[in-house]
């Protein structure tokens, strides 16, 4: 009897955290699909109304899965959502640059520079662009990577370079978060 009710206790201690055996349970509260996050209820500094951020995305990913800053903003917005936010409650920016630079190609130009059929990251840019994030790419970055100008997904604005909007966005009070 005594084990029963150890069991039980293990299970509601479980369910009450939302693991499993397998790993933790993620939620997409406001972005399906990627950024997924855990319920941390007792968990301190929640994402706060107000904020601006601008992430500043470098790294590369492997060209079938999508990038893994793009699911960083992605897991903002799911954070934000769980802490009972809006996307309207937060300003946000991002801008590709480095290795981070091709996830910004439309299709047919990914397909030229990569061995992937399509771009897996224009998905999830239209999702963050639903959510009202500003997503830029770094103009030296195309041309160093030899991307044309024209290869660039219609939902991604050009800048003249990542280092012009991280200056610029923190001139105008955005944090500044390094995703690599």
């Amino acid at each position: 009897m005594r084990g029963l009710a150890l069991a039980y206790a293990g299970l509601a201690a479980v369910a009450a955290s939302g693991a499993v055996a397998d790993g933790p349970v993620f939620l997409f509260p406001q972005v399906a699909r990627f950024g997924g996050i855990v319920r941390t209820p007792d968990a301190t500094e929640p994402p706060r109304r107000g904020a601006k951020i601008v992430f500043d995305i470098t790294a590369d990913s492997k060209p079938e899965e999508p990038n893994k800053g793009l699911e960083s903003v992605a897991r903002y917005l799911n954070l934000s959502a769980e802490a009972g936010l809006k996307p309207a409650d937060a300003t946000l920016a991002l801008v590709l640059h480095g290795g981070a630079t091709k996830a910004a190609l439309g299709d047919e130009a990914y397909a030229k520079h990569t061995a992937a059929m399509k771009n897996p990251n224009l998905e999830l840019i239209r999702e963050l662009k639903t959510c009202g994030v500003e997503v830029i790419v770094c103009g030296q970055s195309l041309a160093r990577n030899k991307y044309a100008l024209t290869e660039v997904a219609s939902d991604v604005t050009i800048a003249v370079s990542a280092m012009t909007v991280n200056a610029n966005k923190q001139q105008d009070g955005y944090s500044y978060l390094s995703i690599h």
